[in-house]
């Protein structure tokens, strides 16, 4: 009787764990089976402007808008230059965008996987008409068996449309693409020159501190002297491609800067470069981007003093 027991005892449960099993099937299929093909399609060349509410903003609305071949960043009276690539690489996010999973049906899953009204929303326009209106939530891993670590193929962003309650997984970091702040959109570009023309920089520092770094004869000299040639091109190398991040938008200059570095071709000026001393740093622009200043910090290797370009004294 007992054996018996034991044997009615493991079908109940052997049935049972089918039923779970069959059970879980039946949902995992039902729910792919009912995923939408595209979440969003649009055409990124007809979108004009895209307004991003980021919750790291609290929800205060950013624009970009489309100006001819650029972008702006604008957000309240504040305007400035967008980054190209960054409006653009967002935009690709909206071309074909596929659920992989449906996860939940639920308003009250919105705040368990940050797609609630306070998450981060994205509305693209053309014109006056909305193409897409977008709830962007947080980020998650998924781990092929057999993987030693997450690849990129294995992220995925929970999202939602606005007007609906299902929320979706969708491939790649859509929450680090769009949840960012107003100087994050903006031209972060400082300098751009062809350092293969650049023969001549002349430095205009305070206190008569200023010096001359020039090509004569195939060699760069510091005024009269010899200079190191790798440390000369080193510095031109940096000039080529330089960005900043730090902004300094409440800067108005008073007068004449302090300190001008002006590069020069064999053919004449390639740009300029000016400096205002402040308390703790100084305010900075160029000619690449003359309305926009930016701090000193993280721009001290353009501000090299007459001894970087000099050769290292030898020892005794």
């Amino acid at each position: 009787m007992k054996k018996l027991n034991n044997k009615i005892l493991i079908i109940v449960l052997l049935v049972l764990a089918a039923v779970f099993v069959f059970s879980r099937i039946f949902r995992a299929s039902s729910r792919e089976g009912n995923l939408p093909k595209e979440l969003v399609s649009v055409d990124t060349a007809s979108v004009t402007e895209i307004k991003i509410y980021p919750s790291s903003e609290k929800n205060k609305e950013i624009r970009l808008v489309r100006e001819g071949k650029k972008w702006s960043a604008k957000m309240e009276s504040r305007s400035a230059d967008a980054e190209l690539g960054s409006v653009l690489s967002a935009l690709n996010n909206f071309i074909h965008l596929k659920p992989l999973r449906l996860v939940s049906k639920k308003k009250a899953k919105w705040s368990e996987f940050h797609v609630g009204d306070t998450s981060t929303r994205v509305k693209l326009f053309k014109d006056n008409e909305v193409l897409a209106d977008l709830r962007v939530g947080k980020i998650g891993f998924s781990q092929q068996p057999g993987q030693q670590q997450f690849t990129a193929d294995g992220v995925f962003t929970y999202v939602r449309l606005s007007d609906q309650d299902e929320v979706y997984t969708v491939q790649g970091f859509l929450e680090s693409s769009f949840n960012r702040s107003y100087n994050d959109w903006r031209d972060k570009s400082f300098l751009r020159v062809r350092q293969e023309q650049v023969t001549k920089i002349t430095f205009t520092y305070p206190a008569d501190s200023g010096f001359v770094v020039e090509k004569r004869d195939k060699k760069w000299w510091v005024n009269n002297t010899e200079a190191d040639s790798v440390k000369v091109k080193g510095y031109i190398a940096q000039l080529a491609f330089k960005n900043a991040s730090d902004f300094a938008d409440d800067f108005h200059p008073n007068g004449n800067s302090q300190a001008v570095i002006q590069i020069n071709s064999s053919a004449g000026s390639l740009a300029t470069i000016q400096a205002w001393k402040r308390i703790t740093d100084w305010a900075v622009n160029s000619t690449h981007q003359s309305k926009v200043y930016f701090s000193s910090k993280g721009l001290e290797s353009v501000l090299e003093k007459k001894k970087h370009f000099l050769p290292e004294a030898k020892k005794k």
